[in-house]
């Protein structure tokens, strides 16, 4: 069963006539570095297959088209799909950055689990030196990509 679908068939079917939608998922990684400098660092360490593009995950809906074509067949009408580039700004230091997100992240603190201690300490200089160059002036601001896409309700 297309779980995305059925959920979308029944959003639809919820929502008074008439009514909108409007839904925000991450594009690719490549354009969202406040994820993706982790994850490139990480697949130095530990294997990484390619993702499942239908599994669930941050990125499921990340290629263009993808989102706005099942809520086409979920029977949206008017559907419309547009990018927001935005930065994820915030006056931490790279040090704050890292421990955000390996204090936020359940799968990078598996993956850092499995790690020695060398390796994790490792990991974190290396994300700490990638991450350097969205930290102008020593405040963090990461360039960021979102699909919007949004329809009416036949």
């Amino acid at each position: 069963m297309n779980q995305p679908l059925a959920a979308l068939r029944e959003i639809l079917r919820v929502t008074r006539p008439g009514g909108a939608l409007a839904l925000a998922v991450w594009q690719q990684s490549e354009h969202n570095p406040f994820l993706h400098v982790v994850t490139e660092v990480m697949s130095h360490y530990v294997e990484t297959p390619p993702a499942d593009p239908d599994a669930p995950g941050a990125f499921r809906f990340a290629n263009p088209g993808k989102l706005a074509s099942i809520i086409t067949e979920a029977g949206a009408i008017n559907v419309r799909e547009r990018f927001l580039n935005f930065h994820i700004e915030a006056p931490i230091s790279p040090d704050e950055f890292w421990e955000l997100r390996s204090a936020t992240s359940a799968t990078l603190r598996q993956k850092l689990a499995d790690l020695s201690k060398e390796q994790t300490l490792q990991v974190a200089q290396e994300v700490r030196e990638v991450a350097l160059q969205f930290f102008p002036n020593g405040y963090m601001s990461f360039p960021a990509r979102m699909i919007i896409v949004t329809a009416r309700i036949p």
